[in-house]
């Protein structure tokens, strides 16, 4: 009888594996390897979703529970996705359900009702109209016979012959009702919004051409860091390797970190490629998803564009994967499966011959280190396209302004660089990795702060929207002016992207400014559209948070200006100095690409911090040596890797015992790693130990991801969930991002 392994949904780490189910009589012909099934789970038979792994044939299925309900897509699974799917099981500390959903492309998702799975999306289709040809044709009207004329050999929806023809829909339905025209169905597509300029042929410099051409003609398999300056040039140097992978008949990934930075690299790419681009990213709504895979699927699109997830693009012909700005921590994921879109690329690549690129300004450490140690290929691009220079850097100290009576916001000397660009039609970017008005409330008498109830993390006060939210649950609280706990004055104080708008609107108050953070771009083609009207110089100023830090090339832009970058240097974990330097040196970066005698300012109350000033130099090889030092001493990546144990519980002190208990896990299976390096830190709360009413506690592992540690780390999780005293919720993640 046909047997089905499937992939059930919400299967805890300690009981995952593909569960055996027979396949009735009814769905033995829909049935495929990637089917979403309903199926009976556990000893109540509750009804839960899941994802076919395999299909056999068996004879031992009398305690076989049988599938309820089968969905198959038009496409198949391919071996590959399978191989994708175990890969990121064994590597990310998930499911097999989670893997599953990560890798193969749904298309659509489903619900349950009432036994069955049901669509929740589903890609419209539209009519597409062609004339028949006949003969001889009855008597027609003037403008059925013009629209009779105008479909010979073409086929055209409702829009385009109503527009084209100048008629209604009556006159194509007379026409149908004829049996002139033949009627097919096609997906309505889903493109994304493109702001295209006439289109440039790119003729590389003789730096880019050096980078280019040790690329193309290396042959073997390890990857390539392309460590360029910002404004150098990277670009040109991707879409000729774009170019040359889709003359060799493959298909050509570009992975980018931020939404923000898929508008401006689609108009570009649209302009040499055209419409074979496929964009992939959380901004899209599940009907635009569902048509980007259906033309991945179909061989339609050549170019996939994407954030992280878009790595999971289901294209079999692969030829080249690039990175860009790939330091970024947003390549990693930090919901299950917790992977890295980098290590994922890598394995894609390793398993398909293609070409992996990473590139970046400032490259990770890690990335650095590989390439210093010849595991990546090292392409260096010091020069700035057109030997433009590199913007004057000016630190100001807020300490010395203080002094003089200058405690705004912005300094004085900000407003005025500010009014000057403006005055000279030139633009501005300033930066403030804060969103909101005001970033904690205090009593001025027992000097508690505002704090969300569900959350350990301070109240950020929105005056546009008039409330209090907490930016990690979403909760929202009305604004409030005395404290609840003693009836104090309450005073708001910090400053977020509101504020400084604000701020600067009432200092140059015929400043055009466009602020840009999570606040104003939920919208789908938000970013688009903004950064399409700052590049139309419909706007003077930008304000923004990290989002506008990096990528991002406009031409009038003269002076840039980095605000709150001490929350940055002052963080505690192993990597804030990497995280700093790099957004002070993007930032800095985004000024007088296209001219000269910019000036990037950087607003600080530690202006003697060495990494402020390598920054300011645009020293990374010094930064570098420096950092790599720190980290070998203090065995950090890439010496080690950084794996956690999360604990969450709506106890605290659960959370905190359940963490010492798989401690002593670890101290009891520990001859089972047959002296395999590791150091235990912890336990210990999280920075932000609450997180929506429920209490999170870590173990930090310093280790060698092998497969030997991880099938040890396994190991301890099976004894830990063994015993039913051990009430908290478990995960492990691999590198995690740190807080």
């Amino acid at each position: 009888m046909l047997t089905a392994g499937v992939a059930v949904d919400k299967a805890t780490l300690n009981f995952d594996k593909e569960f055996s189910y027979t396949v009735p009589q009814q769905f033995a012909n829909n049935i495929q390897v990637g089917s979403v099934v309903l199926v009976p789970f556990g000893r109540s038979s509750a009804l839960r979703q899941g994802v076919v792994l395999s299909l056999s044939e068996r004879e031992d299925t009398a305690k076989l529970k049988a599938i309820a309900d089968v969905k198959t897509e038009q496409w198949s699974v391919t071996p590959f996705a399978l191989k994708m799917v175990e890969h990121i099981k064994e590597t990310c500390f998930c499911t097999y359900y989670e893997a599953a959903k990560a890798v193969i492309p749904y298309g659509s998702q489903y619900k349950i009702v009432g036994g069955h799975l049901e669509e929740k999306h589903r890609l419209p289709t539209e009519k597409l109209y062609t004339a028949i040809i006949c003969d001889q044709l009855p008597k027609l009207t003037e403008k059925q016979k013009t629209v009779y004329d105008y479909l010979v050999s073409s086929h055209k929806t409702i829009k385009q012959i109503c527009d084209d023809c100048n008629v209604t829909k009556a006159v194509v339905d007379k026409l149908a009702e004829k049996n002139l025209l033949a009627v097919t169905e096609k997906f309505r597509e889903f493109e994304p919004a493109v702001h295209t300029a006439e289109k440039k042929e790119i003729k590389l410099s003789a730096q880019q051409q050096k980078v280019y051409d040790e690329i193309t003609e290396c042959k073997d398999i390890k990857p390539h860091l392309i460590h360029g300056v910002t404004s150098s040039g990277k670009t040109a140097v991707f879409i000729k390797l774009i170019q040359r992978t889709l003359a060799e008949g493959r298909t050509a990934m570009l992975l980018v970190p931020e939404i923000s930075l898929t508008p401006q690299m689609i108009n570009l790419l649209s302009q040499h490629f055209g419409n074979v681009i496929s964009v992939l990213h959380s901004k899209l709504t599940s009907r635009q998803r569902l048509y980007q895979h259906q033309k991945i699927v179909e061989g339609k699109a050549k170019v996939i564009v994407g954030t992280r997830s878009a790595v999971f693009a289901p294209c079999d012909n692969i030829g080249l994967i690039i990175i860009d700005e790939e330091h970024e921590k947003t390549f990693k994921s930090e919901n299950s499966p917790r992977y890295s879109a980098i290590r994922v690329a890598s394995f894609i690549a390793k398993e398909k011959g293609a070409k992996l690129v990473l590139a970046s300004a400032t490259p990770s450490i890690e990335s650095y280190y590989l390439a210093k140690n010849g595991f990546y290929h090292l392409h260096k691009m010091d020069k700035r396209y057109n030997d433009m220079p590199m913007p004057q850097v000016e630190v100001i100290d807020m300490r010395m302004q203080a002094m003089i009576g200058d405690t705004g916001v912005l300094s004085d000397a900000v407003i005025k660089y500010l009014s000057d660009n403006i005055k000279d039609e030139k633009q501005s970017i300033i930066l403030i990795n804060r969103r909101g008005y005001s970033t904690v409330g205090v009593c001025k008498d027992c000097r508690e702060t505002l704090q969300c109830d569900d959350c350990s993390v301070n109240l950020v006060k929105h005056k546009n929207a008039g409330k209090l939210s907490c930016h990690y649950c979403s909760r929202s609280y009305p604004v409030i002016e005395k404290c609840p706990n003693c009836g104090g004055e309450i005073q708001y104080v910090g400053y977020g992207t509101q504020k400084v708008e604000e701020y600067i609107q009432s200092c140059i108050p015929q400043a055009r400014i466009l602020r840009m953070d999570a606040d104003t771009t939920s919208k789908s083609d938000s970013h688009s559209e903004m950064l399409a009207d700052f590049a139309a110089k419909k706007y003077d100023i930008l304000v923004g948070t990290q989002m506008v830090a990096k990528g991002l090339d406009f031409r009038d832009v003269n002076m840039v200006c980095v605000l709150g970058i001490d929350g940055a240097l002052n963080q505690t974990s192993y990597n804030s100095g990497e995280t700093a330097f790099s957004l002070l040196t993007q930032v800095i970066g985004r000024a007088g690409r296209w001219q000269k005698d910019a000036v990037a300012l950087v607003q600080t109350y530690d202006s003697e911090n060495p990494i402020i000033n390598l920054a300011r130099k645009g020293d990374y090889e010094s930064f570098y040596n420096r950092e790599i030092a720190f980290r070998k001493l203090n065995i950090y990546p890439p010496f080690c890797t950084m794996c956690q144990v999360a604990f969450t519980n709506e106890k605290e002190i659960a959370a905190a015992r359940d963490a010492a208990r798989f401690l002593a896990v670890i101290r009891q299976q520990s001859e089972k790693l047959e002296n395999q390096p590791l150091v235990v830190l912890g336990p210990a709360p999280f920075s932000v130990s609450m997180v929506s009413g429920i209490y999170r506690y870590r173990l930090t592992l310093k280790c060698k991801n092998t497969r030997k540690f991880r099938d040890f780390l396994r190991l301890c999780i099976d004894e830990y969930l063994k015993n039913p005293e051990n009430k908290s919720g478990i995960y492990v993640n691999m590198n995690p991002i740190q807080e």
